[in-house]
């Protein structure tokens, strides 16, 4: 029987569309094989270039960022000038709602005046007020607010000297007086050298007596601090800085993540500077020659002196007004090609705010620029997501993931990271590492001494983990040859650096972290932190041995452990 015409034609049209697919599919080119070979890898590092990170960090510390301070317009800036070169670059945005920003939310204060009050103290247990003074946007008084509570504080005023206790040198200025609860007033504007029989204590030294007696005085319970400035100047220096004080009324202060505003206990402390004229008044003494006689009693009595009632007591009343902010992380992704390895991360960051704008510059230049702290950085890390974007078009790419991370928030406590920390995009057991850097366009004083500018301080590494130590060897190595300086490298150093940056966010959760660090220099939170002042030919060499060592965890056979006893046991409870 002869079939029905649009039957036929149907059949046909179906074999016809049959074999036009067999035809597209045999016409297209088989899957790329992706190259996870490590030394192919480390070529891209050639993409690291001077001209690379001028043109990048040029614009990024221009005056139009406005300093890039946390929460402000030139910060927001900043932030979106690096999504920009993110998405160009063709990393993957991780942050909310598929953008590259992770967002937070701030709390601060404005302090708008401070009112202080002197008042002595009868022997009935009467009060007169011999000092009532305002300090404000237009008025400066007899005390300078350094921070504190928003809170009135109303106590007496104990006399403690140098305020200093230490059992080994036999000296403890606060013996027999309890002084929690009230104001103790210090000379602790310029401590003085500390003879332990026939030895002089060294300038890091003095640096470390310094931070114990601060922390001794707080450990008290006391109220607050009056600290009675350094006196080679006598009142001159008050008056300058009060006057720089001024300023500093209107602006917003005291920053902190939103959700952990409730986690401070204790109180808030309280420092003021007080006029050297007005503290001679409380210790009853006839001017500044008086004082500065005092001073130098102390000093020689400093083992026999202990503190005292001074008679007199203080009231601090601010007037603060809450403000809310909001800040963002800046997150570009790269996934690894191993299907059994890509769920582990390496972390490379770097904190891309700074400082704003100066209240008080005493030159026509009043914007933190923060070339070097830390735009070298942050473009630093922006040039390897580069050198890692040009091996991907290649078809060559890391084993694990890689997320390229900008925080801000650093210059106000590590807020930026310590957000990304207790809200990882990818959980904290997953990431395998993480390099961090800050300041790495510099050679500091050490290094322009000796004429070496191949160097680098490496904070992290084997005081965490002997396989991270190994790790970052092996890709300076191949790499960026710098010396790395071990200076710093030391859970006992007193400056503390291991956790003075973000990577201290990662290792308190037990993540190893190596931290690229060029050191301070004269510049250093500074108006002049400028781009014509970075070494650009160090900066390429640091960013390559960032890049490689990301390269080396990246692509390692097993991730590197923690293995440092002591520090698993300082990371206890953080």
């Amino acid at each position: 029987m002869k079939k029905p015409l649009l039957f036929v034609l149907g059949l046909l049209f179906i074999a016809g569309c049959s074999s036009s697919n067999n035809a597209s599919e045999q016409s297209q080119p088989a899957q790329q094989t992706i190259n996870t070979d490590t030394p192919a890898l480390l070529s891209y590092q050639d993409a690291i270039t001077t001209d690379y990170l001028r043109a990048h960090l040029t614009p990024f510390a221009a005056d139009s960022m406005e300093g890039r301070e946390t929460g402000t317009k030139g910060q927001k800036k900043a932030a979106d000038y690096l999504s920009k070169q993110y998405r160009s670059l063709g990393l993957k945005p991780v942050g909310d709602n598929g953008s590259y920003f992770q967002h937070f939310d701030l709390t601060a204060t404005r302090t708008d005046s401070v009112v202080f009050q002197t008042y002595a103290i009868n022997k009935d247990g009467g009060e007169e007020l011999v000092s009532k003074s305002v300090n404000s946007k237009n008025s400066s008084a007899n005390f300078i607010r350094q921070f504190g509570s928003s809170d009135t504080v109303r106590a007496e005023i104990v006399f403690a000297g140098f305020g200093l206790q230490n059992q080994e040198l036999g000296i403890d200025n606060f013996k027999g007086i309890d002084v929690k609860g009230k104001w103790v007033m210090v000379m602790g504007g310029e401590l003085p050298q500390v003879v332990a029989g026939d030895t002089l204590y060294t300038d890091a030294n003095q640096r470390q007596f310094v931070q114990g007696w601060f922390r001794n005085i707080l450990q008290k319970g006391v109220a607050g601090i009056i600290n009675i400035q350094k006196l080679d100047s006598l009142e001159k220096k008050f008056e300058k800085d009060a006057i720089g004080n001024q300023q500093s009324f209107g602006q917003v202060s005291g920053m902190q993540l939103a959700y952990r505003a409730q986690e401070k206990g204790g109180g808030s402390l309280n420092l003021n500077n007080i006029s050297p004229n007005h503290a001679a008044k409380i210790l009853g003494l006839s001017d500044l020659d008086a004082l500065n006689k005092k001073k130098e009693e102390l000093t020689i009595n400093i083992k026999s002196f202990n503190a005292k009632e001074t008679g007199y007591g203080f009231i601090q009343t601010p007037y603060v007004t809450d403000v809310s902010l909001e800040s963002e992380n800046v997150a570009a992704f790269m996934e690894g090609a191993d299907p059994q390895l890509k769920d582990e991360v390496v972390v490379l960051s770097a904190h891309y705010d700074h400082l704003g704008l100066s209240l008080s510059s005493t030159s026509d230049d009043t914007v933190y620029n923060g070339a070097n702290d830390d735009g070298s950085g942050t473009i630093g890390v922006l040039s390897a997501a580069r050198a890692f974007s040009k091996a991907k078009a290649n078809g060559v790419k890391p084993k694990r993931s890689i997320l390229f991370l900008s925080v801000s928030g650093e210059e106000k406590g590590l807020l930026g990271s310590r957000y990304y920390s207790d809200h990882p995009i990818y959980p904290i057991e997953k990431t395998v590492a993480n390099i961090n850097t800050d300041m790495i366009g510099r050679v500091d004083p050490k290094h322009q001494k000796s004429g070496n500018e191949n160097y680098i301080y490496i904070i992290g590494g084997d005081i965490i983990s002997s396989d991270m130590d190994s790790l970052l060897k092996a890709g300076n190595a191949r790499s960026g040859q710098l010396e790395l300086d071990m200076r710093y490298n030391d859970l006992n150093d007193p400056n503390r650096f291991y956790r003075r940056s973000d990577h201290w966010n990662f290792g308190r959760f037990g993540v190893p972290f190596v931290f690229f660090f060029n050191g301070v220099h004269e510049d250093y939170h500074s108006t002049s932190d400028e781009v014509d002042k970075i070494n650009f030919e160090l900066m390429a060499k640091t960013a390559r041995s960032m890049y490689a060592t990301t390269v080396m965890v990246a692509n390692a056979d097993s991730v590197p452990k923690v293995d440092n006893q002591e520090f698993i046991e300082i990371t206890k409870g953080n």
